[in-house]
């Protein structure tokens, strides 16, 4: 082969070979730029959102895909959320369960800017950067784990417990004689579906009471033979932290429920905050950080003393 002819293939490979990572390049950035998109779309659902038959979609964190015109809801595992995340090799997105911290990167590796979100997160960002905790909350330090809690019925175990709090509940449930239907489990649904999604960071804040509210209600059934454990359960559940992820360096309470429970055993019982959590910033990935004294920085029927850093 002639020299002239050896550099004529290098020069050719090395131009096709661009050829291709600019292509790859092109959609790569696109696919960040649709699973931001997607992400933002997803902030809005619910389970009660209109949808297509066979769409999929993240509703408050949970995998979700249409039947029948409503959405039907799966958990993921408790340390991950459903996120939208951008192909690799090809145009396009998939929906799948994920940590947030691994999604970030994940669309930060298109060259997208922005986060989960794109722009909205940035500007949830910047809101974030101002919001600070009042003196009176930094001079208390991290929270310390203050809340008693029911060893008999549900072994806190950081957030490690969360199958053991699903099993807690399905367990009695199962024992109760209470009425079950395939579709609708309440020994299933209460428990390893909506009863472990709703102690999860993004979950909605008044989620876990709503379960624990659905789990009176079924113990207050015709025919349950086991009626105050399964109550004692729903408290306890009640009363158990949601999880608490980073957020810019900081690891915030999570928001309290601003609306009263539907049965008065729950009346003033509220979620324990997680041990090392800052007492003076409050939130989650999916609503930003707001300072103590903001609304949901207090369990329902109290108001923040900003001055102390007290709920009275």
């Amino acid at each position: 082969m002639r020299f002239s002819d050896l550099v004529f293939s290098v020069s050719l490979a090395a131009a096709v070979s661009a050829g291709v990572v600019d292509r790859r390049a092109a959609f790569t950035l696109q696919n960040g730029k649709d699973a931001q998109a997607l992400n933002r779309k997803f902030q809005s659902l619910t389970a009660n959102s209109p949808c297509t038959n066979g769409e999929q979609a993240c509703v408050k964190g949970q995998l979700a895909q249409c039947i029948g015109s409503k959405f039907a809801l799966s958990s993921c595992a408790s340390t991950l959320q459903c996120v939208a995340l951008p192909l690799v090799n090809k145009p396009g997105t998939s929906i799948t369960c994920d940590s947030l911290q691994d999604a970030q990167a994940r669309i930060a590796e298109t060259g997208a800017q922005g986060g989960l979100l794109g722009k909205r997160d940035l500007e949830e960002r910047k809101i974030e950067a101002r919001a600070t905790a009042p003196s009176a909350c930094k001079g208390k330090g991290k929270r310390e784990d203050s809340t008693p809690f029911e060893a008999n019925l549900l072994k806190r175990i950081a957030q490690s417990d969360l199958g053991q709090v699903a099993q807690s509940w399905q367990d009695l449930c199962v024992k109760s004689g209470g009425p079950r239907s395939s579709g609708n489990d309440p020994c299933v649904k209460l428990a390893g579906q909506n009863g472990i999604s709703s102690l999860l960071a993004n979950a909605d804040a008044c989620a876990q009471q709503d379960n624990a509210d659905a789990m009176v209600d079924f113990a207050k059934q015709p025919g349950i033979t086991n009626k105050q454990a399964l109550i004692d359960n729903a408290i306890a559940y009640r009363k158990h932290p949601r999880n608490a992820l980073n957020i810019n360096g900081v690891v915030p309470s999570t928001l309290f429920c601003e609306k009263a429970p539907r049965n008065p055993e729950l009346k003033g019982v509220v979620n324990a905050q997680l041990p090392g959590v800052d007492p003076g910033l409050f939130g989650s990935p999916s609503t930003g950080l707001v300072p103590f004294g903001a609304p949901g920085t207090c369990p329902f029927g109290k108001t923040a003393n900003v001055a102390s850093c007290s709920c009275n």
